[in-house]
């Protein structure tokens, strides 16, 4: 840790009322920020197994209620640069706060919706949440002695994975036997417990830069990831080469050169250009973009195959006729893992490197894609691919902060996080609307079941970005003054 972030820590302590040149419990701050980590995790999938449920409530259509999905990707690619930015700028508890108020608020709003536009702008909202990642980040290694942060690290990190995987068991339960509302309800519940444990058991952020915001950046940025995920997500249903989405790919391009060039002119940018640039950053950013593009197929693709019936049409692919609760309960070793392996990192860290844990997470990742491509027939021969693919998913989840925490100025760690989240989204985004547009292409004639073949081609997908994660990685420099 710098002598910058050690002073920012003792001032901290001193504002809560601690004895100056002390540490906050360790334990008290890497609980309340896995608890926020864990409400963030349990957003991103647990409103999917309930999309069926949403188009039918408010008689949409099925594009349209894809964007109870899609929606909070959008909003939270566009606030977690910025709530970062701000956590490094004006204190990254008060920040916290800010951004789990709107989550909640967002939260509460969608389980009362009483139309369908007041759902997607619940959903809007809720993009607040993603900030608490990079935020939370930030907070351990202002807050932990240097050699905590890497265990903390570890362990809120597993949030990520454990609610991802948790959101599809706890989704599923209430959509088959309760009402969609009671998600959003028990998603309130855990953000309103992070609040309180984050405003007790965090201590006052009384750092404070007093620069100006970087409006242009900010507007680059924001219209650029706007325009980048609505081509890809438009992109498999409306035709990758179709003019709108080609127009949507070229606008995004041309506002993110731009945002590029502007960065290195201004003097405080939303950006600081060395953490995208420079080459260990942005080798970090490519890894976590491919791990999660790999991560989420996995994580969304094998629910939809557990769905599907065990006898369709002719040439259909064979599913095993789960429930939405079932096909749940398939991923809870995945979500299990997440917490038991990603505390590991650390360890693994000092023993053999800093880039082993992310390389070993990427092959497990890959060998586990491999696995599903060529067994996917029997829930057993999902359940032992998913051991490999919960195991590489931990040690990913828990490396990628450890890495940019390592190679980030300390003034910038909830930053570079929060460029890290939005790559890594990005990444996830990229490969799922890659995937479901495999498996449209290759349904039955007359139907939308997926061909036989559809789930080997897209797990082969899946190991892809994980085969190309894993020489990303073995770019990283090895030699690497500690921080």
């Amino acid at each position: 840790m710098s002598q910058e972030d050690r002073t920012t820590a003792v001032s901290l302590v001193s504002a809560a009322g601690g004895a100056p040149g002390t540490d906050p419990p360790a334990g008290r701050v890497v609980a309340a920020l896995s608890v926020a980590v864990l409400a963030y995790g349990l957003l991103q999938t647990l409103v999917a197994p309930a999309l069926p449920t949403f188009q039918r409530h408010f008689e949409v259509s099925g594009d349209w209620a894809a964007w109870v999905f899609t929606l909070y990707l959008l909003s939270g690619a566009v606030l977690t640069p910025v709530l970062a930015r701000f956590g490094d700028r004006r204190g990254k508890r008060r920040v916290l706060l800010v951004s789990l108020a709107v989550f909640g608020a967002g939260t509460l709003l969608a389980a009362f919706a009483w139309n369908f536009p007041v759902l997607l702008l619940a959903r809007a909202a809720q993009g607040a949440g993603a900030a608490a990642l990079p935020l939370s980040f930030g907070l351990i290694s202002a807050l932990l002695p240097q050699q905590r942060i890497g265990q903390g690290l570890g362990i809120v990190s597993a949030m990520i994975g454990a609610g991802t995987g948790l959101g599809f068991v706890i989704g599923g339960l209430l959509v088959d036997h309760a009402s969609w509302r009671w998600m959003f309800a028990v998603l309130a519940g855990v953000i309103a417990l992070a609040f309180l444990l984050v405003a007790g058991w965090i201590p006052n952020d009384t750092a404070h830069r007093d620069e100006p915001q970087d409006v242009t950046g900010t507007i680059l940025l924001s219209l650029g990831l706007v325009a980048l995920l609505l081509a890809i997500t438009e992109g498999s249903h409306a035709g990758w080469l179709s003019a709108p989405v080609l127009g949507l790919f070229i606008t995004a391009a041309v506002l993110l050169a731009a945002l590029a060039v502007a960065e290195k002119r201004t003097p405080h940018p939303l950006l600081e250009p060395h953490v995208f640039l420079d080459r260990p950053m942005l080798l970090t950013h490519s890894a976590a973009a491919l791990f999660y593009a790999a991560a989420l197929i996995f994580f969304l693709l094998v629910p939809t195959l557990a769905q599907l019936p065990t006898h369709g049409p002719a040439g259909a692919a064979s599913g095993f006729g789960f429930t939405v609760t079932a096909a749940g309960l398939l991923m809870l070793p995945s979500a299990l893992l997440q917490v038991l392996v990603a505390p590991l990192v650390p360890t693994l860290e000092q023993r053999f490197g800093h880039r082993t844990p992310l390389l070993t997470g990427l092959l497990l990742v890959l060998a586990g894609s491999l696995a599903l491509s060529l067994w996917h027939a029997t829930p057993v021969q999902v359940l032992a691919a998913s051991v490999l693919l919960g195991t590489g998913a931990a040690l990913s989840f828990a490396a990628l902060p450890s890495l940019v925490v390592r190679f980030a100025p300390g003034r910038a760690i909830a930053t570079a996080n929060g460029l890290n989240t939005v790559v890594r989204t990005v990444g996830g985004v990229i490969g799922t609307q890659v995937a479901l547009a495999i498996l449209s292409a290759h349904s039955v004639a007359g139907s939308t079941l997926p061909g036989a073949r559809a789930f080997t081609i897209v797990f082969v997908l899946g190991a892809i970005f994980a085969a190309a994660g894993v020489v990303v990685v073995l770019l990283l420099p090895r030699p690497v003054a500690t921080r």
